[in-house]
């Protein structure tokens, strides 16, 4: 119950605090969308996962902003290293609140540190489709209420990329990044935001 409690926070936690005006969703809605992607695409595309694993991971790995907040993408890029430093030792001091006095904290915590960690393949698959669905958001709720002038395309990518490396071969986490990148540079171009991408 008190676990429990302190996740409820994820509910309200609201995500893309600097980068949309309008149609921001939360943490909580976020990770069950992020679970499912992980369901559907990892089981439907083979690959070499442990899909049960993967879901903990993907239902866990925002846990800390309960506490924190989310801080948006779009910040962490304009603001860089030493913004994504603090965010990182805020982050670890939640999770110890979260879970040191709790009689199963410590496999809650290390799943999260895991996810943090980025050494196995299932924290890397879930990473790739944590920038994804953050774009799949924003296309679908319409790029019109998109507060910066530029779009940072090439985010998600850095994260496919690292995931493909790791595997060796997953062409179709690739090419579902570049269908909603098509539909969202579309989208932008109507509304006259600078495309982004180093690729």
């Amino acid at each position: 119950l008190l676990f429990l409690k302190r996740s409820k926070a994820l509910e309200s936690a609201e995500r893309y605090g600097t980068s949309l005006r309008a149609n921001k969703n939360t943490v909580a809605e976020h990770s069950w969308r992020l679970g499912l992607m992980a369901l559907i695409i990892g089981t439907e595309s083979r690959v070499r996962i442990d899909i049960n694993h993967t879901l903990a991971l993907a239902l866990l790995h925002d846990l800390a902003e309960a506490k924190t907040g989310d801080i948006d993408a779009c910040e962490q890029i304009l603001k860089g290293k030493k913004l994504i430093e603090d965010k990182a030792v805020m982050e670890e001091k939640a999770m110890h609140e979260m879970t040191d006095d709790l009689p199963f904290g410590d496999w809650i915590y290390a799943l999260w540190k895991e996810y943090e960690d980025q050494e196995t393949l299932e924290a890397k698959f879930v990473k790739a489709l944590d920038k994804i669905e953050g774009f799949l958001h924003i296309a679908e709720v319409g790029v019109e209420v998109y507060v910066p002038k530029e779009f940072h395309a090439d985010y998600a990518t850095k994260a496919v990329v690292a995931f493909d490396e790791a595997t060796h071969h997953f062409p179709e986490l690739k090419d579902f990044l570049e269908e909603v990148k098509k539909d969202l540079k579309t989208q932008f171009e109507k509304v006259g935001v600078k495309w982004l991408d180093a690729k």
